[in-house]
Formats: C-alpha cells, structure tokens, sequence
C-alpha cells in the first residue's frame, strides 16, 4: 500500500455538502484532497445536442470499471407486504388500470449519480431553504424529533449558499419566510405550468416559480438557462450550477485543494488514541492507497456514509466508527411521491422550459385537518417525458400504425402532476452492511430495510386525491399513468442516517455535524438529518449546513481542538 502525504483535510465525496466544505477549508489555508467515487465529467461531452440523446444520457449514475453501468450497488431487506390501508387506496383507482397490482411493494431504487459534483449532476436545481416550522417537529406536532439548530442559525448561510451559486427565484411566497430579493429574478412558468395552474387557481392553491440553481441571466461566465428541459441529464449550458461547475473550482483556484476522481473509500483508520489518522482507498487501477491527514469528513451521501463508517470497524468500534449510540444507519428517511401523468387535448409544448419550474407550498406546514403529520408540496414537471423516445417507451401503446397516430396527435401533450411528502425518522428503516454481496472493489454494500408507516398511507392518500382534483380542475383529457412511493420507490431525496443532536445516545453528530465519538471525524450531508423540513429539496439545506460546519471546523482547528 502506497502512503500519500499527509494533509490537513480528506473530505469523502464532492457533492452538495463535501464542495462546500472544500471551498471554505481551501480559502481558509488547509490543505485539502477530495476523493470521489466516480468520474470527472466535461459538460460539453454530454449527449444533449446528440439525435441519441436519450439513450445515453449523462452523467451516467455509476459506472463500474469492469462491468460498466452498474444499478444494484445495495440490496434490499425484506420486501414490505402490502399494506391494508394503502390496498384500500390502490383499489380506489384500480379500475381505471393505473396500477399494476401486486401484495409486495416494490424495493426503493436510489436515484444518484457518482462523479465530480455528486448528485447535483442530474439534479433538476431545487433550492429551497427550510422554514422555521421545519426545525421543530416535535415541539409543533408532537412527533419525530426537533433539531439542535434552529432556522435563524442557518438563515446566514442559506443567504451565503444562495450568493455562491447565483440562485434565481420570486420572493413573496405567503407559504415562507421573508427573506429579500434573490441573486437573480425567477424563471417564468413554462407554457406546461401555465396550462395546469388553471386547476390550483380554481382550488386556491399557489402554483409559485421555484427557486432555482439555475441562472436566469448570465451570471460568473455561466449563460442564461435555454429551457431545454434536459437538467436531469446535466447540463451542457453551466446554466445549472451543480457543484463542479460552481463550488470545486473555486475551491481548487484556491491552490489548496486536489480532487482525486475514480477514489474508492475502503474504510476509516484509528490512530492510538482513537482519532481518525486517514483512510485507505483505491484508485482508478484498483490499486490501494493510504491519505493520511487530521481531520476527516465523509460526505458521501445518507446511504454511502453510514455504508462506510459500518464497514469501519475496530477493537475500539466493533459495531462500526462513531457507532456508540448504535444509531449509524438508522432513521432512514426517504421520499414519498405520488405523480399522476394527464394528456391535454391542446398543444402544452411540456418538453420545453424547466424539468420542475413550479411549486405549491399550501400544504408545506402540517395541517391539524389533515390525517397525517408531515408537509406536502405539489408540482408540475415533464420528469421522465423529456423527448419522442421516452413518450414512445412510457406512454405510447400498441405498435406500427397505432402508435404513430398516438405520437403524432399527442407528443408534448403529456405532463406529469406531483407530489412530495415529507417521511418521519424511524428507526426500523435503516441503512445497514450485507456481507453476503460485495463491490467491484470487494468492499460490503449497503442494505437498504425500509417500510411505509401509516402516516405515509395516509399522506399517500392525501397526495392522490388532491393531484386527481388538480388535474380534474385544470381540464385535462385524460389520466394515462399514476404511480406512487409503493408502486415506484424513487428515492432521490434521502436523509436521516447519521442524525446530528446534543444528547450522544441518542444521536451520531453533534450540531456542527461532528462526531460525538471521535472528534476529528465529520459528517456532512443530508445524513445528519433530523427531519425532512417540510418535504423540501434538501440540497440548498445540505449546502447551508456545510458551510455553517466549516466555520466550525475552521475555529476548531485554530484553537488546537481537532
């Protein structure tokens, strides 16, 4: 094994919480090496422009070295029986054929993509801060858990995250705080979102622009968005600001700051007296290598970094690294969605404009009418009807003469009304190690066990109901696909697994997301998540969060304390 020279800073993975961090710690003279899983991509290499466009799309999710475009880098515990209650919905529709039918449901598929910038390659550019309601669940609603820190302790850096990546957005939303005008005036409502606010018009709901890390004019070098619709599939214009675009280069100007892509993390070594001295990794050769440095943080995601730090293990951590809580991998939170997909008889042009340019906050606070704890917010997106191919293959029926005349009269037609529910921490949905199944590189993966509550039935419920009469109200001709969290468990906003708290039993991190048990060792990323805020996107939180703990690290360090 080949021993790298000892630095200040290794930071596991480049995403939304470990480019911050990178930046900061850069800027502020540390010496700092980012070891990300996956590649390095050049936006102008992807497919957009291509008549192949979605075939291959880009940033591809993994790519494997031996065996390619790799799915299944977890498994799954066992599969969750159908639920009564949400049998009683499912039959609700039944008849109009929506749903395939079965008494399991399906396993969670996690949406991500590994390479420089982390999942903010194909995210579609949500950014939202959380409200203050978000903080405190269980002082509010008597449930989950309230989080150490409080809104106004992030409020400083949401604005500083927002300054870095030129977010574009309307403020005024009567569904969140004030918080004064943002870097750059929202994008207007794409002719899709303007046809289905007729139906949250006449309901009373508030069909508002999103908040975008998307620029609306130029801004720093990077061009005004071209409504494309392609954000899920990274973005050849820089419009959208995914992290290697934005934050990793101005961490890397700083001259402080290498980025070591197709770096594997095998595990965390111990020095003697139980702090984090480095760890041991592979490179694009599968050859193992030793980063020694003083001071650790893994951002690697809510399902990556427990996967690591359980696969740490050590006479002084037998359950696994900062584990003495035994909460590492627990109270996995994942999404809850419910879409229903509706054809227009007129022209909506839905392949054009933004993938998620509108939202609906009305139900963003948890409502005592309601049946459930927990906040929704609705939307309207083209989501996975992006093109010819996807209508062909997703929505199309019949083939030769039949599927013509449906692609002729009804491409750009289609669009898909949605919802996002916010799941409460549990601890039987967990994160744990299946030594059963290993990577490419021999490492134990990730074993994914979670289950729907009740409270996500009802939520389901809730959520169906009110996209039909949205739908219904807007005039739509017909409903062609619907499908929810048990039918397609689409989870690409996750959290939860290395909760941050004050009392050490009974969580992982303390609020600046530092390990209770090994004070050089830090974790940042949406794993240090108490609740969910509401049912936001959480990568502008990810982001605040972040920067908010690399002042900590930065003062921490300069007192000797790390």
């Amino acid at each position: 094994m080949s021993n790298e020279k000892e630095i200040d800073v290794c930071i596991i993975g480049s995403g939304a919480g470990g480019s911050p961090v990178a930046y900061a710690l850069g800027k502020a003279g540390f010496s700092v090496v980012v070891l990300e899983a996956g590649p390095r991509y050049n936006p102008m290499e992807y497919h957009l422009n291509q008549k192949d466009w979605e075939q291959y799309p880009y940033p591809q999710p993994f790519i494997d070295p031996k065996h390619g475009r790799q799915k299944d880098l977890y498994t799954y515990g066992t599969p969750e029986k159908l639920n009564p209650a949400y049998g009683q919905l499912r039959s609700e529709i039944k008849d109009r054929g929506f749903f395939n039918i079965t008494n399991r449901r399906r396993p969670p598929h996690i949406d991500r993509a590994k390479g420089v910038g982390g999942t903010t390659l194909h995210y579609q550019g949500e950014a939202h801060r959380f409200s203050p309601f978000g903080f405190n669940t269980r002082s509010l609603y008597g449930v989950a858990d309230d989080w150490p820190i409080k809104y106004d302790d992030l409020k400083p850096y949401y604005k500083k995250a927002e300054d870095f990546l030129g977010v574009s957005g309307l403020d005024g939303n009567p569904f969140k705080p004030p918080r004064g005008p943002f870097p750059n005036p929202p994008h207007e409502l794409s002719c899709a979102s303007k046809r289905v606010k007729v139906g949250f018009d006449k309901l009373g709901l508030h069909l508002w622009p999103n908040s975008l890390n998307i620029v609306s004019r130029p801004f720093e070098g990077r061009p005004a968005c071209n409504y494309c619709n392609g954000c899920f599939l990274g973005c050849m214009m820089r419009s959208k600001g995914s992290m290697d675009i934005t934050l990793i280069p101005k961490a890397e100007a700083t001259g402080n700051v290498e980025v070591r892509p197709n770096s594997v993390v095998r595990e965390v070594s111990l020095d003697n007296s139980g702090k984090v001295d480095g760890v041991i990794y592979y490179d694009s050769q599968k050859l193992e290598k030793r980063q020694k440095a003083r001071i650790l943080v893994v951002s690697a995601s809510a399902l990556e970094s427990p996967r690591l730090l359980l696969n740490s293990k050590s006479s002084l951590f037998p359950n696994g690294l900062a584990n003495s809580s035994g909460l590492v991998g627990k109270n996995f939170m994942e999404t809850i969605i419910y879409c229903n997909t509706v054809l227009f008889t007129e022209q909506i042009h839905a392949y054009k404009g933004l993938q998620i340019d509108s939202r609906a906050w009305d139900y963003n606070e948890p409502r005592k009418e309601n049946g459930f704890i927990g906040g929704v917010v609705f939307g309207v997106s083209a989501l996975d009807l992006l093109g010819p191919a996807s209508y062909a293959k997703r929505l199309a029926p019949g083939w030769g003469r039949e599927h013509k005349e449906f692609m002729r009269k009804y491409f750009g037609h289609a669009i898909n009304v949605f919802a996002i529910g916010e799941q409460l921490p549990n601890e039987g949905n967990q994160i744990t190690i299946d030594s059963q199944k290993k990577d490419y590189y021999g490492i134990p993966v990730a074993k994914i066990t979670t289950k729907l509550s009740s409270n996500d039935l009802e939520m389901l419920s809730f959520m169906q109901k009110e996209c039909y009469e949205i739908v219904a109200a807007a005039g739509a001709a017909d409903s062609v696909r619907q499908f929810s969290s048990y039918d397609l468990s689409l989870v690409s906003h996750m959290g939860g697994t290395c909760r941050m708290g004050t009392n050490p039993s009974k969580s992982v991190l303390n609020p600046y997301c530092q390990s209770h048990d090994v004070k050089n060792l830090f974790v940042i990323d949406s794993s240090c998540f108490v609740t969910q805020g509401g049912g936001d996107s959480p990568s502008l939180t990810i982001h605040s969060i972040a920067l908010r703990a690399s002042d900590y690290i930065i003062s921490e360090a300069k007192k000797g304390n790390l």
